[in-house]
């Protein structure tokens, strides 16, 4: 499920990327690539650092949006105002047309299995429907490798060398701590005691009288 709505996500951005062109399409997947990362290395250190967030069932998604959103804005505004605001550079008609197709099917992808993280790791995906439909297990299964992917070239290139925390590390951090956790079962506490509910045994005189009193 998850995946076919991937492709689908892919091929709108295809028809976006053949308008718009190779370039813009190029600086379209490095400003998505750049803002995924950073929304999902800088979301689980947000959650610690602000206390608020983390007395809501939202914080993980909330903490990802955040950076990941604002990086995005800030990386457009900049390639924008510098790049492809200002000027164009023309391409082939094969590389305006498959390329830039093939750029647009890539950061279709990408976003869509970032939205599907968000899902994954707020409520939602423990309702009825959700759970029948298996999501979270469809987005282990294609999305985790793919932004897994994506997010380790970048952390290869920006991270230490010492660093040996993964991307996927991360998110299946987040995706268990999203998990509902099995009740725990408690016994129910006993009525307290009242006048009403106190039932006292019969004494032995009550017995004997009770004996004597019926006719043998």
């Amino acid at each position: 499920m998850v995946f076919w709505i991937g492709i689908l996500f892919g091929c709108l951005f295809v028809w976006m990327a053949v308008k718009t062109g190779f370039y813009e399409t190029w600086v379209l997947l490095f400003n998505t690539v750049i803002s995924i990362y950073l929304a999902v290395f800088l979301g689980p250190v947000i959650t610690n650092i602000v206390p608020v967030a983390r007395g809501s069932a939202y914080n993980n998604a909330l903490c990802m949006i955040i950076p990941g959103v604002g990086a995005f804005l800030i990386l457009y505004g900049i390639s924008y105002t510098l790049f492809t605001g200002q000027f164009s550079i023309p391409f082939t008609k094969k590389i305006d047309t498959l390329v830039a197709g093939f750029f647009g099917f890539l950061t279709g992808l990408l976003v869509w299995f970032f939205l599907s993280l968000l899902i994954c790791i707020m409520p939602i995906s423990q309702h009825t429907f959700v759970s029948e439909l298996d999501f979270t297990g469809g987005f282990k299964q294609t999305g985790l490798p793919y932004i897994g992917w994506w997010c380790d070239m970048v952390n290869s290139i920006v991270a230490s060398e010492d660093s040996e925390v993964t991307s996927e590390q991360i998110i299946s951090a987040l995706l268990k701590s999203a998990e509902l956790k099995p009740p725990d079962r408690q016994t129910e506490p006993s009525p307290p005691a009242t006048p009403d509910n106190i039932k006292t045994a019969p004494s032995k005189d009550s017995n004997n009288r009770i004996n004597d009193s019926i006719p043998i």
